[in-house]
Order: C-alpha cells, then sequence, then structure tokens
C-alpha cells in the first residue's frame, strides 16, 4: 500500500518543471542547447505532470468514490483553489508588462496578446479549442487541460474501481488508447504530444488515465525496493537516451509512465531514498507557481538582458542563462509563499459544497 505522502512524486515535478523550463529556453542567448535532442524533448515534460497528476488524485480521491464519500462540488472547489490564484496572478502579470511594454514602444507579436482572447483565459477554456494559439502567459494552457480532466476525474474513478480486478487490462487499454490518438493525430499532420491550444484538452485525456490506471496498478502489487529503484533509473535512462536520439514520442511517452510507477513503488519501502529528500520534495511543491511564472520572467529577463548587454559571450551567457534560472526560482518562492498557499488556505475554508467533505492530499499533482 501507497503511504499518504508519495513524497518521490513530489520531488519529481521539479524535474519535470525545469525540463519544461528548458525547453523553453533553450533558444536565448544562443547556447546551443536546441541541438540537443533531451532539451527539444522539454514539452514533453507537462505528460509527465499530467500522469503524475491522474495518479496522484486517484490516490487521494478512488477511496472516497467507491465508498459513495466523493464530493465533487468540494473536489472542483479544492482543484480551483489550488490552481486559479496563481493562474490569476501570472495572467495579471502578464498583461502588466505587455501594457508597459506597449507604453515604451515594445511591440510583441499580437497573435500571442490578443486582449479579445482573455475570456478565455480567466475561464480556464483556452485548451479546448476555443483560442488560434497560445497566448499570455502562454504555459496556462496545460492549466486549462488540467481542469478539463478535473471536470471529468469521474471517468477516471470509474474505470479505476471497475478494473481494480483487472489493473494490467486498465493499463493496456490506457496504452492503446493513447497510441490511437497519436497516430490518428499524426495522421493528420499533428504531433499529439505537442498539441497545446489546438484542442490541447485531448493530449491530457490518456496521461491522466495512465496515472490512474498505475495506481490501480500499484495498489495491488507492491515491486520489491531494489526493482523498483532499478526500474526508475532504467526508464530515466531511457526517456533521456530516447529523447536525446530525438526518437518518436510514441516510445518516450511509456517511459514516462514508467518512470512515475516505479518512483511510486519506492515509497512503499521502509528506508526512504533520495528523491524523498526534504529539499527536493520542497522544490516539488514550490514547482507550480515556477512552471507558471516562468514565462514572465522570461519577458522581463531577456529583454532587459538584451538592452543592457546585447553582446555576451563565452562564459558570459551560461552565466546569464543561470541566471534565468535563478531569477524564476525566487519569483516561484515568492508566489508559492505569498499567493499560491494562503490564497489556497483561504479559500478551501469557504468551500460552499463542505456538506461531505473528501480528503486532501498533501502534496498536490498540478503543474
Amino acid at each position: 500500500m501507497y503511504p499518504s505522502d508519495i513524497r518521490p512524486l513530489t520531488s519529481l515535478r521539479i524535474c519535470a518543471a525545469l525540463w519544461v523550463l528548458v525547453y523553453h529556453f533553450r533558444n536565448h542567448l544562443d547556447l546551443g542547447l536546441e541541438r540537443f535532442g533531451l532539451a527539444a524533448k522539454g514539452y514533453l515534460g507537462v505528460d509527465l505532470f499530467f500522469i503524475l497528476s491522474g495518479f496522484i488524485l486517484s490516490h487521494v480521491y478512488t477511496r472516497a468514490w467507491a465508498e459513495r464519500r466523493f464530493n465533487y462540488g468540494s473536489f472542483l472547489w479544492a482543484r480551483l483553489a489550488r490552481v486559479y490564484p496563481v493562474h490569476l496572478v501570472t495572467l495579471a502579470a502578464t498583461i502588466a508588462i505587455w501594457l508597459a511594454a506597449l507604453k515604451l514602444g515594445v511591440r510583441f507579436d499580437p497573435q500571442a496578446f490578443d486582449p479579445r482572447m482573455l475570456p478565455q483565459h480567466l475561464l480556464l477554456v483556452h485548451a479546448w479549442g476555443t483560442t488560434p494559439t497560445v497566448q499570455w502567459n502562454f504555459p496556462s494552457w496545460s492549466i486549462s487541460a488540467e481542469w478539463f480532466a478535473y471536470l471529468g476525474f469521474p471517468v477516471a474513478a470509474i474505470a479505476s474501481v471497475s478494473l481494480r480486478r483487472r489493473p494490467r487490462l486498465f493499463v493496456l487499454a490506457v496504452l492503446a488508447l493513447f497510441v490511437a490518438m497519436f497516430l490518428t493525430a499524426q495522421g493528420r499532420g499533428v504531433l499529439f504530444t505537442d498539441m497545446s491550444a489546438q484542442i490541447g484538452a485531448l493530449r491530457i485525456i490518456p496521461a491522466f488515465l495512465m496515472g490512474a490506471a498505475l495506481h490501480r496498478l500499484g495498489s495491488s502489487l507492491s515491486l520489491p525496493a531494489g526493482m523498483a529503484g532499478f526500474g526508475a533509473l532504467a526508464a530515466t535512462a531511457w526517456v533521456a537516451i530516447a529523447a536525446s536520439l530525438r526518437l518518436s514520442d510514441l516510445y518516450i511517452w511509456p517511459g514516462l509512465a514508467m518512470l512515475i510507477f516505479c518512483l511510486a513503488e519506492t515509497s512503499k519501502a521502509a528506508k526512504p531514498g533520495a528523491m524523498s529528500a526534504s529539499a527536493l520534495v520542497y522544490l516539488g511543491e514550490v514547482s507550480y507557481s515556477l512552471y507558471m511564472v516562468h514565462l514572465p520572467v522570461d519577458i522581463v529577463y531577456f529583454h532587459a538582458l538584451e538592452r543592457l548587454a546585447p553582446s555576451l559571450s563565452g562564459a558570459a551567457i551560461a552565466l546569464a542563462w543561470a541566471g534565468a534560472f535563478v531569477a524564476c526560482q525566487l519569483a516561484a518562492m515568492a508566489a508559492y509563499h505569498l499567493v499560491e498557499r494562503p490564497a489556497r488556505n483561504w479559500l478551501r475554508g469557504r468551500d460552499p459544497f463542505a456538506r461531505r467533505p473528501t480528503p486532501e492530499p498533501a502534496h498536490e499533482p498540478v503543474l
């Protein structure tokens, strides 16, 4: 049985967030990272989060569903309390940067900053095919996809409970669903694992269900600690090698699922492993704020750098690039302690659906 707090999975979140940041920052300052497949595949960090989300939410809520204690209204309220405050603040920050840029005569891509698309962002439907491209604080498209999955969580819960005696079938069925959706999108000239504004909500469906299936599998069996640790290392190596070789995401995505499953299995061991270290767990807790603040920081930091130091070279480029990560982490810690955590606690204390409360995870699984 899994512990209530699966610490290795919390730590994994910072790894996924940093992978996405490297992907988004890779073309800045001519550091040459775009030549490396692992950096170019950083968009898969979002899929890692999606699988993780399905796993942890199933861990927390499936039993309540099976025992008919699940409160759908409270569940959705808790999800909004978790994701919306930081989304709102970072969206406002992006708007403020855009307005300041207009005053300074700096022009941004009008398709990426279209005021007519703000209602979709406020309603968290901007990954449902309602916008022509990613806009404003564009990483938030994945939060829109998460909201889509939250609304459909009962489907995952029903599947998990119905297939509780056949967890391997559940895993294989979801894997088949992913392959079918991937190949269908590919046949239309679209990379399924890079979908965002163009109905990116579809991208989360197999990932979220895979998380639920892996949790059900882990609830019915336990890997020996050594095997779980080796499996996590092997999955990490496979993802790193396959991404570096730029293999199809069709082969990398199952490695992400295996990594999450094996890491979760290590949490059952009596002795905690390296991924349970307090520092990593803290960084994992802050990772959602890191993911959400990195675009506003990116815009301000790199535009300022271009004006103040337009001709960096050598070690100065690497130092400036590292400075962007430090700035993002500091902004993330501020957002976590000043916005995310206090706003979440305040909103949860005002749950209008609290007649039949459902349990809340110690460390929640969004980006």
